[in-house]
């Protein structure tokens, strides 16, 4: 009997060793959380990665169909508030309508749902899941499914008529770039807004390239908004016109002149561009 009752007290646990073993427990637990949540960003940026890697493909083939013609990035931008089209969709307004529904884009009628494919409509990127969608409070380029366009270039052809209406309604063929290795396509992208002094993220149809190109020839010294989103551990997945993908780390940012937010708000949100301080990996040369 009081070998027993000697067995029993030597393998319970004193309340100092429970207490010991939760401390080492929530170390252990709180080293792998990152790991665990590293592996699962790397996971969705995989996804993604796909994701944009089927909207090259996809433009290609509507290229195809289109006598070797990129789809356009927004053909009636100059028309009303925007216009009605974009590449990703259409909507029943151009811009200027009381009703924010009619301000915004049905993904569903995009020039590329043919060849999409699943539901007709854009990849959402698994990453990008706290965007505004309330038309109220301007997020009206919702279906992007957080992608970008390189408009100036490829969906437009700012480089050979400025920034006019001309440009917007004109694409590049598939013949035009250079080096289809270095010619961006799509990337990663969001807008960043700001209200009552917080900001926010949106949607946003384009990848803008560091400066505008506002009239043919040289680009001009007058920067655009960085809308590139490196929200991938820092990082954004990159299409280029070859249909490879490529993960690009920010090397340089600038600030939201119009929004009156600075360069480092802007970077601190995730904002900026990658490669060289110029158009190199936009422009079709």
């Amino acid at each position: 009997m009081n070998d027993r009752l000697i067995d029993t007290h030597r393998r319970a646990f004193t309340l100092i060793e429970l207490i010991v073993v939760v401390a080492i427990v929530a170390v252990l637990v709180n080293l792998l959380l990152p790991v665990l949540g590293g592996a699962k960003e790397n996971g969705r940026a995989a996804v993604c990665g796909s994701n944009i890697r089927q909207l090259t493909l996809a433009n290609s083939a509507y290229a195809v169909d289109q006598k070797e013609h990129y789809v356009p990035a927004a053909e009636d931008l100059f028309v009303g508030l925007g216009g009605r089209k974009r590449w990703h969709g259409q909507r029943n307004s151009a811009g200027v309508s009381s009703n924010p529904q009619d301000n915004i884009f049905d993904p569903h009628r995009s020039p590329l749902r043919g060849y999409i494919g699943g539901q007709g409509r854009v990849k959402q990127c698994p990453t990008f899941t706290d965007a505004v969608q309330d038309g109220a409070v301007n997020a009206f380029e919702a279906g992007t499914g957080g992608y970008g366009y390189n408009h100036q270039y490829i969906g437009g052809r700012n480089d050979l008529y400025g920034f006019t209406a001309q440009a917007a309604s004109t694409t590049a063929q598939t013949s035009d770039p250079a080096q289809p290795s270095h010619t961006v396509m799509f990337t990663d992208v969001a807008l960043a807004q700001q209200q009552d002094d917080s900001p926010y993220l949106i949607e946003y149809s384009f990848c803008e390239p560091p400066f505008w190109q506002m009239t043919p020839g040289t680009p001009s010294t007058f920067a655009t908004n960085p809308t590139i989103h490196f929200r991938h551990h820092d990082s954004a997945n990159v299409a280029w016109t070859d249909g490879h993908v490529s993960i690009e780390k920010m090397t340089f940012s600038g600030p939201y002149m119009f929004y009156g937010m600075t360069q480092t708000t802007v970077q601190e949100m995730g904002f900026g561009w990658f490669g060289p301080e110029s158009n190199q990996y936009f422009d079709l040369q």
